[in-house]
């Protein structure tokens, strides 16, 4: 006849149940969890729940905030990087735009937002470790923010040759720049202006001209403008182009940032 367990019994049963498989204890024991290896027993304690703290919860909260930020910067940039950039740069720019979030020491944490931070620390931001733009470009763009909220990209004169680095086949350039408005808080973002300067590469050419590009950025103040730079290798065949960026040959990178 089957023994009935009264109540208190039946929980200090579940309590202790442990499952004997050929003479080896496996499952929860008490307060311990035994494990079978191989031919030996082991007994650990059961894993505690770690509670977090407030500035861990609040720090979690940042972060997702600029894992948002972040997705949206590579969302808009997409002409920019072309998908052609190393497997960690989402990491990496979460980590970056998390740093520049940090700037804002007024708001408390847990409320940052990449809207009211010092933008610079995204400049020089590079899409693709494999190629970064200082090692494709030997000039350095000059950026200027004039008092018309204009956005001035301004390039020296010089020798195409001796101020890049040109892949294979490579007998044209096009500087392209993207710039954006941001609200990041909406994960929205509104196209500035979507600029091309095509240089074609002759064997013995002059100096390609001094030139400044202007992004006119007045209706945007009041929000935060990045403007994003890559160099697209062409091969021009008759009536044919080709474009000749590869994930190693693809330099891109955030030119400049601004809170107007």
């Amino acid at each position: 006849m089957n023994k009935i367990l009264d109540l208190g019994s039946f929980w200090w049963y579940i309590y202790c149940m442990g499952i004997n498989d050929n003479g080896y204890i496996r499952g929860l024991v008490g307060p311990l969890v035994s494990r079978k290896v191989g031919t030996k027993n082991y007994i650990q304690g059961k894993p505690h729940r770690v509670k977090q703290n407030v500035d861990t919860k609040n720090a979690g909260k940042d972060f997702g905030q600029a894992s948002r930020a972040g997705a949206a910067i590579r969302q808009a940039f997409g002409l920019v990087h072309q998908e052609l950039h190393d497997g960690q740069m989402g990491n990496r720019l979460n980590r970056q735009i998390y740093r520049a979030m940090k700037t804002n020491i007024n708001d408390d944490r847990g409320t940052l937002c990449l809207n009211n931070c010092k933008l610079d620390r995204l400049v020089n931001f590079q899409f693709n470790e494999n190629f970064h733009m200082q090692d494709a470009l030997n000039i350095d763009p000059m950026v200027n923010l004039t008092e018309e909220s204009k956005i001035e990209i301004s390039f020296p004169i010089f020798d195409i040759n001796r101020a890049l680095l040109l892949p294979k086949y490579c007998n044209a350039i096009a500087f392209k720049f993207h710039a954006f408005s941001f609200n990041f808080k909406e994960r929205e973002f509104t196209e500035i202006k979507d600029e091309e300067w095509e240089i074609d590469i002759v064997y013995g050419q002059d100096p390609i001209s001094a030139k400044t590009i202007s992004i006119p950025c007045k209706e945007f103040v009041g929000t935060p403008i990045l403007v994003g730079f890559t160099i697209i290798y062409l091969h021009k065949n008759g009536r044919r182009c080709n474009v000749l960026n590869e994930v190693d040959c693809t330099p891109a990178t955030i030119l400049a940032a601004f809170q107007l």
